[in-house]
């Protein structure tokens, strides 16, 4: 039956290759939406695992990275001071975007102001090349992430100067997200005085990095803290996965119901042509049928043409998927951006191929088979 199948295509080029096409477009299309959305979902559960175990005292209406909250250095002593928090392990600090600056993803380079020797706060167990504390060092040392390190071509004893500021990178992290770039893989720490001093917000910080003291629960602290500051939040892992499923659940409702268009065209596609191949073989199928050939035979054969066809274009879209979004990614602004098509994206897009070859294929099959051998051989 294959032999056969194949034999159709090649008396058929012009019409197997726009099919061809088509499903090869198609694929593309959903290939490049799944990068996307696993893109957006890796890189956004990455920076759920920074927060891990910590929490951020800041103002109201704020998330995760808290750039946009302003609070007083004074308010955030009196947090650190506070019984339920391990002043020992949290600190004021002071998240804005550095002018001036792009990250080779399009966005800006994070500036993350701390109290020199509690630099744990905010990096945690991300490893470190280089110095992972400020401690000792110069006011405009800095501690930056991978992507940082990556924009400015950056090593261990180099110098960034970004807007008249200069800064010495005495260590780097490497990469924590798989996804789009994490807040900590694009970040630059420092002293929390020189970042307030370069920002122009002398005394304000933009949050307080707490970690629970002894014996008190992360529930003990948000209850002590949310009473005693009723106009500000505790910002926690569980308010963080709350903003990751707000930011994701209409995007992925719209990039399922793009998907679910692009399948269907796809099927409809294939469908047309295979409609077609059997109209155009009513009688080789009505020979076939008087010599004694199967009705299953027969059906087989026309799943068979489907599934090659939008296997051949599947393969092919598969394989343009990581260049495309590669070159999306330069166009958008990123610079050096490279791409790696994750495994999980190559198996959704196969299965759904599989699907589209095999669906598509049934209603013409199904005709096929409806064909009286009789009426076939009198068909011009």
């Amino acid at each position: 039956m294959l032999d056969i199948a194949f034999k159709d295509f090649k008396a058929k080029k012009s019409r197997a290759a726009m099919c061809i096409i088509g499903v090869m477009a198609c694929v593309l299309l959903i290939g490049v939406i799944n990068v996307v959305m696993y893109e957006m979902v890796s890189g956004l559960k990455g920076d759920l695992g920074t927060v891990h175990g910590k929490m951020y005292f800041e103002q109201n209406g704020t998330s995760y990275p808290p750039a946009g909250s302003v609070i007083t250095e004074s308010l955030g002593n009196e947090v650190l001071n506070n019984s339920v928090v391990d002043s020992q392990k949290s600190t004021n600090a002071l998240f804005t975007p550095l002018q001036g600056s792009q990250t080779d993803d399009g966005g800006m380079t994070m500036v993350v102001g701390l109290s020199p020797g509690r630099e744990d706060a905010f990096i945690g167990n991300a490893t470190v090349t280089g110095k992972s504390s400020l401690v000792g060092e110069a006011d405009n040392a800095v501690i930056i992430g991978s992507e940082t390190a990556k924009t400015y071509n950056s090593t261990v004893g180099s110098t960034i100067t970004v807007n008249n500021e200069t800064f010495k990178v005495v260590g780097i992290m490497k990469k924590v997200g798989s996804g789009w770039p994490l807040t900590i893989d694009s970040s630059m720490v420092m002293s929390l005085a020189h970042a307030q001093n370069i920002s122009d917000r002398k005394g304000l910080v933009s949050t307080v990095i707490m970690v629970p003291s002894n014996g008190n629960s992360q529930q003990t602290v948000e209850d002590t803290l949310q009473s005693a500051y009723p106009k500000y939040d505790v910002y926690t892992e569980k308010d963080t996965q709350k903003t990751i499923d707000n930011q994701l659940k209409e995007v992925m409702i719209f990039m399922n119901m793009v998907i679910i268009m692009i399948f269907a065209v796809s099927m409809v596609l294939i469908m047309n042509v295979m409609m077609m191949s059997v109209k155009e073989k009513t009688k080789d199928i009505g020979t076939m049928r008087a010599l004694g050939t199967k009705k299953r035979s027969i059906m087989l054969l026309i799943i068979y043409e489907s599934l090659i066809l939008s296997s051949i274009g599947g393969i092919i879209g598969i394989l343009l998927i990581s260049p495309v979004y590669s070159l999306l990614g330069i166009l958008m602004g990123a610079t050096n951006f490279s791409f790696v098509l994750p495994t999980s994206v190559i198996v959704q897009v196969a299965v759904i191929v599989l699907v589209i070859g095999t669906f598509s294929g049934l209603l013409p099959a199904y005709l096929a088979n409806k064909i009286s051998p009789i009426e076939a051989l009198r068909y011009e």
